[in-house]
Parts: C-alpha cells; structure tokens; sequence
C-alpha cells in the first residue's frame, strides 16, 4: 500500500478532480481515510451553498458612497486651506498695527510736547526793558530731561535777544559790585 491520503489529494477529490487509480483502490480499502472523506462532504456542501446566499452587492449605491466620501474630503481640505491662509494673514496685520501703534504714540507725544510749551508774546527790544532775574529764569525752563543749553538753542530770535540783554545787565552787575 501506499499510505493514507494526503490532505492535497481530499482537496482534489472535494474540487471534482479524479484521484489515480491506486488513490481511489486506497481509498475504498482504507476505513480511515473513507471516514474522513466522508466527514469533509458536508462541511464542503454546506461551505458551497453559502457562496449562493450571499448577496450581490449594490455597485451603484458602492460608488455613490465612495464619490461623496472623496468629494467631502476635497470640501474639507479646502475649508482647512482657507484657514491656513488666514493665519499667514494675521502675523503681517498684528506686525501693521503694531507699527502704526508705535508711530502714533510717538507722533502725539511729540505734538503733546510742542503744544505744552508756552509760547511768549512777540515783543520788540527796544520798548522792553530788561527783565529782573526771576523773569528772566522763569523763561529758561529747567527740568530732568532737558539741560540749561537745550533751553537755549530752542530759544526763537525775539528771545535769545532778551538772554543776550539779561546776561549782560548781570555782567554789568556782576562788575559794578566788585
């Protein structure tokens, strides 16, 4: 004798191939692999007649779910760009604002400057006389951010006439006392 079956040769045998001649005496001689042959018929019966239960699947309705599933994800990769794009805008508009803040913070407080300053009524030298020493240093602001000599070249024509008179009227004084 040859042997028993091989599992191959059951697979043949269950598929509808024909077995040699010596395989098939083996196999009405043989009780063992007689039972395993027919052990395997209906669990290949009942194996081939769920191929038929199972349903065609509906091709349309497949393709309709795949094209809206792929047109859905186009939709939200474009939203998602749309908000990609916003925020490359927002860093130039804050660094803008930014800017504008700086200028106009800048500009007022120059203008704030400019406009605290007390402007003196034009008055012409000759019918002026010279100022006392309280007046005269009063015109002169001195204050922490400003020395003595910022004062003095800020000063218009009209002014530095009368600085000029004053530092001579004390140098006047300033001899006739020694």
């Amino acid at each position: 004798m040859l042997g028993h079956l091989k599992a191959e040769d059951f697979v043949n045998l269950l598929e509808g191939f024909e077995l040699s001649p010596k395989h098939n005496s083996h196999l009405d001689s043989c009780s063992r692999c007689r039972t395993t042959w027919e052990s395997m018929r209906p669990i290949h019966s009942d194996v081939t007649s769920m191929e038929s239960d199972i349903p065609e699947p509906d091709w349309a309705h497949f393709r309709a779910s795949v094209r809206d599933e792929l047109l859905s994800r186009s939709i939200q990769r474009e939203s998602s760009l749309r908000r990609w794009t916003g925020w490359a805008v927002r860093p130039g508009a804050a660094w803008a604002l930014s800017m504008l803040m700086a200028v106009g913070i800048t500009t007022v407080t120059v203008l704030w400057k400019i406009d605290t300053r007390r402007p003196t009524p034009p008055a012409s030298v000759a019918t002026q006389p010279v100022a006392p020493i309280e007046t005269a240093t009063e015109m002169v602001e001195v204050g922490p951010e400003k020395s003595l000599f910022d004062d003095v070249v800020s000063l218009d024509a009209e002014e530095q006439e009368q600085f000029r008179q004053f530092l001579e009227a004390s140098r006047k004084g300033v001899t006739s006392r020694q």
